[in-house]
């Protein structure tokens, strides 16, 4: 018996082919665009897991044969730009992601200015300060008997050429030891970290975002000086990805943007047992292909100490999968 080869999907970007919401779309639009044949898809599931929260990505996946299907401004490829826009976009995700999993409540955050006369002229010189400042917190943890630094740090440089790093770190040594040690500029800000039900994502959104976007939700342009680099201590955990296609079907996309069933419904049939909670999700269309992409974060809530045995947990989940079948099946077929 021959072994099925498995499927080949093409790499783009899916987050750049879908930009219009779902609430621009007119009903007999979609309509159209759901009973035509053109719209039947194979839907992959990204789960991106860091610490408490989750990110779910929900998208059509297109094989070799059917690279005419991908909307332009997807196109890798075609377009030098759209691949640097997207390993960008990649890179500031890591980035909040790696902070999410790696630091807690206990640790600490913070913006390190420079004053005119220790003002770098390059992104080299400005991560030379960093290496520096790095060196003399671990040579007092070192003192301590403390384990090397564990830390995130973004570089940045304004367009007026001014100069600043944002940082994460572990915060065994107080908020006191970790300013005094930085000897560059005078208006800085440190404090501990604050978890919410996004987990630390608004802080590192805030450290990570791009400046000037255009419009629509289109990447920004190069303006003036403007740099941005980030670069993280060695050993950190990295977010859990898996990939599936078989969470959402081309079914389960018809009924949610049909309003025919909730998307939480969905998602708590796969979710709810792991103590997921839905916190926030968008759901965006294009006009050329008629697919749909869903993004949503979840976020479950710590228990303090908490130890989870596989074998309980897999009776629990296959017990509440059961149940919320039950009730998300009742509610999609009224």
């Amino acid at each position: 018996m021959k072994r099925r080869k498995k499927a080949v999907y093409i790499d783009y970007d899916y987050e750049a082919a879908y930009q219009k919401m779902l609430t621009d779309l007119e009903e007999d639009n979609m309509c159209r665009m759901l009973n035509e044949g053109k719209v039947r898809s194979i839907y992959a599931t990204k789960e991106i897991k860091a610490a408490e929260q989750m990110d779910v990505e929900i998208y059509p996946e297109f094989r070799r044969g059917q690279k005419e299907q991908i909307p332009d401004e997807a196109k890798l490829k075609k377009q030098r730009q759209a691949q640097r826009n997207l390993n960008e976009k990649n890179s500031r995700k890591e980035c909040e992601r790696t902070i999410n999993a790696n630091f807690t409540d206990n640790d600490i955050w913070g913006t390190l200015t420079y004053t005119d006369d220790n003002m770098p002229n390059s992104m080299k010189e400005a991560k030379h300060d960093m290496t520096l400042y790095i060196g003399r917190l671990n040579y007092e943890r070192r003192k301590k008997g403390l384990a090397k630094l564990r830390y995130v740090y973004v570089t940045e440089c304004s367009d007026k050429g001014r100069w600043h790093h944002h940082f994460v770190c572990d915060g065994d040594m107080g908020l006191e030891a970790v300013e005094e040690k930085w000897k560059k500029g005078r208006r800085n800000q440190v404090r501990r970290l604050q978890k919410d039900e996004n987990g630390l994502s608004g802080m590192a959104n805030y450290i990570t975002k791009q400046k000037h976007p255009d419009k629509k939700g289109k990447e920004p342009k190069p303006v003036g000086k403007y740099q941005k680099a980030w670069k993280a201590s060695k050993g950190l955990k990295k977010p859990e990805v898996h990939k599936n296609h078989y969470k959402f079907k081309q079914k389960d996309i018809d009924e949610v943007v049909t309003g025919r069933c909730e998307l939480e419904d969905k998602l708590k049939k796969w979710y709810a047992a792991d103590g997921y909670k839905l916190t926030s999700y968008e759901v965006r269309y294009n006009n050329m292909n008629g697919r749909f992409y869903i993004y949503a974060r979840m976020y479950r809530q710590p228990e303090k100490g908490e130890k989870i045995d596989k074998a309980t947990s897999k009776v629990k989940q296959k017990t509440a999968k059961k149940k919320t079948k039950k009730k998300t099946a009742a509610r999609c077929n009224t």
